[in-house]
């Protein structure tokens, strides 16, 4: 079989493995901030008379989000310092020389709780519900490299009933994607709840191959899902990899345009294009690109 190739809507692929475990990914994969991080830095601002341009603290963000993680590594569970202090740290920097009240940052804080800040994305809960009630033999979980302040906010997106016990953080754990070891321990833990898995298709490795993780990064989580022996799904709502557009020469984005990519999502915007273009891309054996999970859902199950 020659790679890439392009799976056409509705047409009938045989799928080798189908899931016995799909992972995801969170932000950006099952919901995004409802308008750019610092958009929404600056409303809560400007209710304090602080006037900033969020494009000054976008700029601003890259080089602080990468000293912010050296110096304080794993969101500060190293160096004496919880998350929420973590993320207030980087308000405040990301606001220098703007002084900005604590009163300011707490509110800030609070807004990234829940529905405020973010949406979840509607084909996420379809396929979501579509595995919970009509494939309640599939485990379901997340991987994400974050810190424990996201339990509070997938409580508040009712994103936690999905998942159960079955959230792995890095923070959590002291294992970071892309490492094969985390898809591993993640593994090992969800079969250590499920015995069953393993015993029905004769071992881990077997087992593996039955193994789907999707994410919005490439090397974190296409790449990396694929290295540990599983299917690895990258989706691209909104083609900023380029494998859709050109899928011979897609894949390339560096660590600032990373960064960016976390703060100036808009769920609105980015869900109306991602609906729009239905791809399907095949990069090899065991790894694929999507544009929504639409697309996959009818992929694996059909419908």
């Amino acid at each position: 079989m020659v790679f890439p190739r392009t799976l056409l809507r509705g047409s009938r692929v045989k799928i080798d493995f189908l899931p016995k475990i799909i992972t995801f990914d969170a932000y950006n994969t099952l919901y995004a901030t409802t308008l750019p991080v610092f958009e929404q830095y600056c409303i809560i601002g400007e209710k304090y008379g602080i006037k900033q341009d969020p494009k000054k603290l976008t700029d601003a963000f890259p080089p602080i989000f990468k000293k912010l993680r050296e110096t304080h590594p794993n969101y500060g569970k190293y160096t004496g310092i919880s998350a929420r202090e973590w993320w207030s740290i980087l308000i405040h920097e990301v606001f220098n020389p703007i002084q900005v009240p604590e009163a300011m940052v707490n509110d800030i804080l609070k807004r990234f709780d829940g529905t405020q800040a973010y949406r979840v994305f509607q084909d996420a809960l379809e396929f979501l519900d579509l595995v919970k009630k009509g494939r309640p033999d599939i485990v379901v979980a997340i991987i994400s490299n974050t810190d424990p302040l996201v339990y509070e906010l997938l409580k508040n997106l009712k994103l936690d009933e999905y998942f159960e016990d079955n959230i792995y953080l890095s923070y959590d754990t002291d294992l970071f994607k892309p490492g094969s070891d985390f898809f591993d321990h993640v593994l090992e833990q969800i079969v250590k709840k499920n015995p069953n898995l393993c015993t029905d298709l004769g071992g881990v490795q077997e087992l593996k191959k039955h193994c789907w993780h999707i994410g919005d990064e490439v090397i974190n989580d296409m790449e990396g899902s694929e290295k540990a022996g599983w299917n690895g799904v990258l989706i691209d709502r909104t083609d900023k990899y380029s494998y859709i557009s050109n899928i011979v020469n897609g894949g390339k984005r560096n660590e600032s345009q990373l960064s960016i990519d976390k703060v100036n999502a808009n769920h609105e915007k980015i869900l109306e294009y991602s609906l729009a273009n239905n791809h399907m891309i095949q990069l090899s054996d065991h790894s694929h690109v999507v544009s929504n999970l639409n697309v996959l859902r009818e992929f694996l199950f059909g419908k």
